[in-house]
This record gives C-alpha cells, sequence and structure tokens, in this order.
C-alpha cells in the first residue's frame, strides 16, 4: 500500500518549485487535493504505476533537496530560537545573534 507522507507537504511549501511542472500537477492532485491514484492517472492519460512512479520520485527530489539544502531544518530552529526569546536580556541577545548569522 502506497501511503502519503505528509511532512512531505512541508518539503513541497519550500521546494516544490524545483520540481518539473508534471511532478508538481501531480504531487498537488495527490497530497493537496486529495486525488486517488487512479482519479490522478485519469487525469494525466496515464497509468497508476506511472502516477505511483512520479510521486516516488518527487517525493525523493524533495528530502534530497532538503539534505542538501536544510531549509526546513534552519526553519526549525529558527522557530526554536525565536519562541526561547521571552527569556533574560543577556540570552536574548545571543539567539538574536545566532538567527542573524543564520539569515
Amino acid at each position: 500500500m502506497f501511503e502519503k507522507d505528509l511532512s512531505l507537504s512541508a518539503l513541497y511549501d519550500l521546494y516544490g518549485a524545483l520540481l518539473t511542472p508534471q511532478k508538481r500537477e501531480v504531487f498537488e492532485a495527490y497530497f493537496l487535493e486529495d486525488l486517488s491514484l487512479a482519479e490522478i492517472a485519469e487525469q494525466t492519460g496515464t497509468s497508476r504505476q506511472a502516477v505511483r512512479a512520479l510521486i516516488a520520485r518527487s517525493s525523493e527530489e524533495l528530502q534530497d533537496y532538503e539534505k542538501k539544502l536544510g531549509l526546513k531544518a534552519k526553519q526549525k530552529k529558527l522557530h526554536s530560537l525565536c519562541d526561547a526569546l521571552a527569556g533574560e536580556t543577556e540570552a536574548q541577545k545571543k539567539m538574536i545573534e545566532q538567527i542573524r548569522e543564520m539569515l
């Protein structure tokens, strides 16, 4: 069974523009519009297996972009640092410096 990994949607938000138009179309239909493989195959004029392979390749590409660029990890770290800014003044300064280094 082919199960949806919804964490890929977050990667798609960051790196989706790097996918080919065909991969974006199929990825969006499957993850965002919640269409079945059969429905997407019918829309695109391909087989279910071709759609499944496209989704798998797109998923691998998105994960590869994250491994290489790490934007999701950096984003998560920035959110953590910002959440901690309610602490002491000196700690806030250090965190702000860390945020600036990441930007």
